[in-house]
C-alpha cells in the first residue's frame, strides 16, 4: 500500500513538472515569436538600429556574400549599408522548426521572402532563402536576443562581371 502512495506522489510531482515545463515552454515560444516579428518588422523597414538591438551585444550575424558583422554596431552598419544598395519592398519569415534547449538557448531554422529594388535602378529581385537563427535569453532582463544568424538565398549568384579589355 505505501508503495502505491509512493508512486502515485512521484506521479503527481512528474505530472506538475511536466506543467510547468510546458508553460514555460510556450511563454519561450511566444517571446521568440516576438523578435521574430520584430525581425521582420525592422528588416521590412529598413530600420538597422532596430534590428542590431535584437542582437545580444557580441551577436554576429553572418550575411551572404559579405563579412560576418560581430556586435550591434557592425550589425547596424551592415543593415544601413544594404539600405544604400536595396530598398525592401516586403519581408516574410516562416519558421519551419523552434527548438528551446535548457530554457535559456533556443535555435530557429525557417524560410525567408524578400522583394528588393535596386537604389541604382534595374528589376526587382523576388528573393527567397533559408536562415539559422541561434537564440539565447539574457541572464538580467530575461529576454530572448539572437546571438547568430546565417541566412542565403536559394537564387543563383549574379553572373560575373565582363572581362575589361
Amino acid at each position: 500500500m505505501r508503495l502505491a502512495g509512493v508512486v502515485a506522489a512521484v506521479m503527481l510531482v512528474a505530472a506538475s513538472a511536466s506543467a510547468q515545463q510546458k508553460a514555460a515552454g510556450s511563454a519561450d515560444q511566444a517571446a521568440i515569436d516576438k523578435v521574430r516579428m520584430a525581425y521582420q518588422t525592422a528588416a521590412g523597414s529598413q530600420d538597422g538600429a532596430a534590428l542590431a538591438k535584437l542582437y545580444a551585444p557580441d551577436g554576429v550575424e553572418m550575411p551572404p556574400n559579405a563579412p560576418a558583422a560581430k556586435g550591434r554596431a557592425a550589425i547596424e552598419a551592415f543593415h544601413k549599408a544594404f539600405g544604400q544598395q536595396w530598398m525592401m519592398h516586403g519581408m516574410t519569415i516562416t519558421p519551419k522548426s523552434v527548438d528551446v534547449r535548457n530554457g535559456d538557448i533556443a535555435y530557429e531554422v525557417g524560410t525567408y521572402k524578400q522583394n528588393l529594388m535596386p537604389m541604382k535602378g534595374g528589376p526587382m529581385v523576388d528573393d527567397t532563402g533559408k536562415y539559422i537563427v541561434l537564440l539565447k535569453k539574457d541572464v538580467s532582463s530575461g529576454a530572448w536576443v539572437i546571438t547568430h544568424a546565417i541566412y542565403n538565398s536559394d537564387l543563383p549568384p549574379p553572373a560575373a562581371a565582363p572581362a575589361k579589355k
